[in-house]
């Protein structure tokens, strides 16, 4: 069984940006600063990330479609007198405009989106700006006409959140320079690579923050809870724990009551520890289900990341938890060599070639008896475990497709929940193959329901063959959930 912090270093590994993915960013930050730079003579320019990328807490887009980006700060060195509608829409946008690699150019809120025609799936966030004595102004788009400044401090955030690292991250760095004395013949040491020197913190925060990406990947709402929070309460709770779980446990045992403690007269105050006149919350009074959803989420985070693994789970039942919280890719990669703990649902297969697709599941999937949902379902997660219970009272958990049961067992089914509310129903479906369930007319494939609420089911091993059950959750009559197909093997 794979334990807590091998599997928390894999996870953070799944979703860590890779080296290619870094370089590539790395390059094309370095580009078009070298271009804003010689293109801007009449004028003083630094150029400088800032976000995920600069603070070592990019994750890799959850989606192989999503797009990746690197926030860069385009700052003026002092005030040439340009109005913040200006400094966008006419200095910063004429010179992003001839820029060559540039394909397309769009305008956001704070900032020109840069993509490339070579690769769609990776932008550049240009954020117009100009230096003040301790602070500087970045533009803001507040409709169509009207422009402001707002003030901002990316290099003091960058400069806090390292300083809630250094102890850790200076131990990690001397363990490496350490390593590298050992392999390198004199003493000769080559550089190290910053962004590969990545601390607990950094890794807990890529976890919440994928954990997130899950949980709100049909957020039609803007409800998602954003990084920046993520990061401030996260670095702020953070005490320099040496280990991924022994921080993610520090941050979620806490987060809630630091978040309500950030509440004073009704309104939430989470501040920029850089820049004290910038809320991270300010939006929550306009939109209170955000902060709604926020807590909600801190919740479901501890839950799913902590809570529901013990000690006695097999790599079966871990892995389906990982999976349930944070993807089917990351699962994938922790368990990679280990193909027994992933078992496939029925919806992994659209637009599969039939040859890559198990034996045992094509004959679930292709079972005419198998009725179908009319949609696929989305929003929640929903897992099964199994218990046998023998005749002579003895009871084992058994994994998805295990070893053969005898027959005349009892075997029962438990839903497990990701973050599915009460009131709900559950259905279930059985379809059973081979011969013996054939010839007393038991292959079954029809939904049946529990009552509300109730999330076990019991059967009993009659039929020689591999069988299968799914659960399905539903609400207001709508399915919101479905889980693997599990598949139950007889002698």
């Amino acid at each position: 069984m794979i334990d807590r912090e091998t599997l928390y270093e894999r996870i953070a590994d799944a979703i860590n940006i890779s080296e290619d993915m870094f370089d590539y960013a790395e390059a094309e930050y370095k580009k078009i600063a070298k271009w804003i730079e010689e293109n801007s003579k009449d004028y003083n320019i630094v150029i400088y990330p800032q976000g995920s990328f600069a603070l070592g807490t990019a994750v890799k887009p959850y989606d192989r479609e999503d797009e990746y980006d690197v926030d860069l700060v385009c700052e003026y060195q002092r005030d040439y007198g340009f109005s913040a509608k200006h400094l966008k829409k006419t200095e910063v946008y004429s010179i992003l405009t001839r820029y060559a690699r540039a394909y397309r150019i769009k305008e956001k809120r704070r900032c020109w989106q840069v993509t490339y025609e070579h690769n769609k799936k990776f932008h550049l966030d240009v954020i117009p700006a100009v230096f003040r004595e301790s602070y500087i102004d970045i533009t803001e788009q507040l409709s169509s006409e009207k422009y402001e400044y707002i003030g901002s401090n990316p290099k003091g955030y960058i400069s806090w959140f390292q300083s809630k690292q250094r102890i850790r991250y200076d131990a990690i760095r001397t363990g490496i320079l350490s390593n590298q004395r050992g392999l390198y013949i004199y003493n000769e040491i080559k550089p190290i690579k910053e962004y590969k020197i990545r601390t607990p913190l950094q890794k807990a925060i890529q976890i919440l923050k994928r954990h997130r990406d899950i949980l709100f990947k049909d957020d039609h709402n803007n409800l998602a809870p954003i990084s920046i929070l993520i990061t401030t309460i996260a670095a702020d709770l953070y005490r320099n724990e040496d280990a991924i779980t022994e921080t993610l446990n520090s941050i979620l045992s806490r987060a809630k009551e630091y978040v309500e403690g950030c509440r004073k007269n009704g309104k939430y105050y989470i501040y920029n520890p850089s820049f004290p006149s910038e809320n991270f919350a300010d939006k929550w009074e306009e939109h209170p289900e955000r902060a709604e959803a926020f807590l909600n989420w801190l919740d479901d985070a501890r839950k799913d990341l902590l809570d529901n693994f013990t000690t006695t789970q097999s790599d079966v039942e871990i892995a389906t938890l990982v999976e349930c919280a944070l993807g089917r890719n990351v699962t994938q990669y922790v368990f990679r060599g280990n193909s027994s703990v992933i078992v496939e649902s029925s919806n992994d297969y659209e637009g599969v070639e039939k040859a890559l697709i198990p034996y045992k599941v094509q004959t679930i999937l292709s079972a005419p008896q198998r009725q179908k949902l009319s949609s696929y379902p989305r929003g929640y997660r929903v897992i099964i475990g199994a218990t046998i219970e023998k005749p002579d009272g003895t009871k084992y958990r058994y994994k998805n497709d295990g070893d053969p049961i005898d027959k005349n067992c009892s075997i029962v089914f438990t839903a497990g929940f990701c973050g599915v509310p009460k009131p709900f129903n559950l259905k279930w479906q059985v379809v059973n193959t081979g011969y013996q369930a054939r010839s007393v007319n038991a292959l079954r494939g029809e939904f049946f329901e529990e009552g509300v609420n109730e999330i076990t089911h019991r059967e009993s091993t009659l039929y020689t063959g591999s069988h299968a059950i799914q659960c399905f959750v539903f609400k207001k009559g709508h399915c919101v959930a479905q889980s693997k197909i599990f598949i139950v093997n007889i002698k």
